[in-house]
C-alpha cells in the first residue's frame, strides 16, 4: 500500500487518537487530578477553575499512532525522527507539568537538545538564511547545528509563552502548520507536506476541547511538542526546498517569536529573571481589556474566546504574505518587520486600555 493509500488513515487515526485521549484525560481527570492539575491563582494564570494541563501527552501519542500506519515510508521516516528529537522537550515539559518543581533553565536546556538531537539524527540543519556574512559562517557544521538548535528552542519557548489563553497556542500552531504544508505541496516535498498534515490533525484534536472552554490545556509538554514541531518543520521546509526563503518560515512564525523577545527586553529593562511569568504579555492585556466589555467571572471563556481569534490575525497575515511571497526575502524581511510593528502597535494599544478601570455590573 502506498504513501497516498495510507496517509488518510493516518491522518484519522492521528486526530482520532488525540480527540480521544484529550476525552480520557479529562473524564478521568478525579483520578489523576493531584498530579495534572493546573490550579488557577497564579500571576500569569488567567483561568478560574482547575483544569488539567497534559493535553500535550495526547498529542504526542496521537502522532505515534499516525506513525504506526506510515512505518515505512519517506513520512514515516519523518515522523520517526520528530516523535525520537521531541523526546527531551516533551519529557521535561511532562515533568514541570506533573511535579511543578522542573526549573526553566532545564526545560530550556532540554528543547535545545531536542534540536541538537534532531540535527545529528537528520543530519539536516541550517545552511544558510539568505543574509551573505552569516550564511559564510553557516558553512561551518558546529556553528550551524548550535544556530538551529537555538533557533528551534526558540520557537519552543516561544510557543510556551504565548499559551496562556484557551486555544491561542494551539492555534497559532495549526495556523503556522498548515501555511508550511501548503508551501511544502507548492514544492513537490511530498513527505514533508504529509507531516504537516499529520501535525495538524493530531492539533485540531486537541484544539476541539480546549477552545474556546479550555476543559484541557496543553502543558509545557504540549507547548514544547508543537514549538519543537513547528520550528523543526520550518527548519527542513528551508533546507529541503532552496526555492523557499528562511525568512518565509520566520515570518510565519514571527507572532510568538516576537512575544519571546517582548518578554525578554520588559523583563530586562525591569531588572527581572528572563524566566519570572508576569502578566504583560500581550494576550495578557487583552484579557484584561475585554474585561470592561465581560467583567463577570462567568464570561472568562468569551474573553479568551476573543482574545486567541483576534491574536490568530498575526500568524494568518504572517501566513498569508509567506504564501504569497515565498522567494523574495527582501520582502519578507519588510513583512516581518511590519509584523513586528503591528505586535508594538497592538502592545501600546491594549496596555493602555487594560490600565482603564473595569466597569462593575
Amino acid at each position: 500500500m502506498d504513501l497516498h493509500a495510507r496517509l488518510p488513515d493516518a491522518l484519522a487515526a492521528g486526530g482520532a487518537v488525540s480527540l480521544g485521549l484529550c476525552w480520557l484525560v479529562i473524564a478521568t481527570a478525579d483520578r489523576h487530578g493531584h498530579l495534572s492539575m493546573d490550579l488557577p491563582g497564579a500571576v500569569q494564570k488567567l483561568h478560574v477553575h482547575p483544569t488539567p494541563r497534559i493535553g500535550g501527552a495526547a498529542v504526542f501519542l496521537s502522532l505515534l499512532a499516525a506513525w504506526a500506519l506510515l512505518s515505512g515510508s519517506p513520512l514515516g521516516d519523518l515522523l520517526r525522527t520528530l516523535w525520537i528529537c521531541a523526546l527531551p522537550a516533551v519529557v521535561f515539559g511532562l515533568m514541570e507539568d506533573l511535579t511543578k518543581r522542573v526549573g526553566v533553565l532545564p526545560r530550556l536546556l532540554a528543547t535545545a537538545a531536542s534540536g541538537v538531537l534532531a540535527c545529528l539524527v537528520s543530519g539536516v540543519h541550517l545552511t544558510r538564511l539568505d543574509v551573505p556574512m552569516l550564511d559564510e559562517l553557516l558553512q561551518m557544521p558546529v556553528l550551524a547545528i548550535a544556530l538551529t538548535a537555538v533557533a528551534v528552542a526558540g520557537v519552543a519557548n516561544a510557543i510556551n509563552i504565548i499559551d496562556g489563553i484557551n486555544g491561542l497556542a494551539s492555534g497559532t500552531c495549526l495556523i503556522a502548520l498548515a501555511a508550511m504544508t501548503a508551501l511544502a505541496w507548492g514544492q513537490g516535498d511530498a513527505a514533508l507536506a504529509g507531516m504537516g498534515l499529520v501535525l495538524c490533525a493530531s492539533v485540531l484534536g486537541f484544539l476541539l476541547l480546549n477552545f474556546p472552554w479550555g476543559k484541557l490545556f496543553l502543558g509545557d509538554g504540549g507547548a514544547y511538542l508543537l514549538g519543537f514541531s513547528l520550528g523543526w518543520m520550518a527548519v527542513l521546509l528551508a533546507m529541503r526546498n532552496p526555492a523557499v526563503s528562511p525568512w518565509a518560515c520566520l515570518l510565519i512564525c514571527a507572532y510568538p517569536i516576537t512575544e519571546v523577545l517582548y518578554s525578554a527586553a520588559r523583563r530586562f529593562v525591569s531588572a527581572r529573571s528572563p524566566g519570572q511569568a508576569d502578566r504583560e504579555h500581550l494576550h495578557s492585556l487583552i484579557e484584561r481589556s475585554l474585561a470592561r466589555q465581560w467583567p463577570a467571572q462567568k464570561q472568562a471563556w468569551k474573553r479568551h474566546a476573543a482574545t486567541a481569534i483576534g491574536l490568530w490575525l498575526l500568524p494568518a497575515s504572517g501566513a498569508a504574505l509567506a504564501l504569497s511571497l515565498p522567494q523574495l526575502s527582501g520582502w519578507l524581511v519588510l513583512a516581518a518587520f511590519a509584523q513586528v510593528l503591528a505586535y508594538h502597535l497592538a502592545y501600546r494599544f491594549f496596555l493602555r486600555r487594560s490600565a482603564l478601570p473595569v466597569e462593575s455590573t
